[in-house]
């Protein structure tokens, strides 16, 4: 199971983790780890290398997390399309394979 939570403040969601593996096949073949990593590395390049914004991460096999909120309120802002497009792509996997992910945004 991968699960998945957001940490929402009033500025907008600030940070992410991504914790374990969805196992819904053999691995090396598993779509939904492929697309849980596929939209949750794109997202933290876009914030790296698109906005050019350096924020606290780490990555590891089954974990990937980062935060924003060492960033400014404005560069926090710029990054809600990307952040909200992510956990919109987290939660449209979810739908369709919900035994495999879990994903929750937590109030902070």
């Amino acid at each position: 199971m991968v699960d998945v939570v957001f940490s929402k403040k009033a500025c907008g969601l600030v940070s992410v983790s991504l914790k374990g593996h969805a196992e819904s096949v053999d691995e090396g073949y598993d779509l939904v780890c492929s697309a849980v990593s596929a939209i949750s590395q794109t997202m933290l390049i876009g914030i790296l290398e698109v906005l050019k914004f350096q924020v606290d991460y780490s990555i590891d096999d089954g974990f990937l997390s980062f935060s924003l909120e060492k960033l400014s309120h404005k560069n926090i802002k710029d990054c809600q399309v990307l952040m909200e497009t992510m956990l919109l792509g987290l939660k449209s996997v979810e739908t369709s394979y919900g035994e495999y992910i879990n994903v929750k945004v937590e109030e902070v």
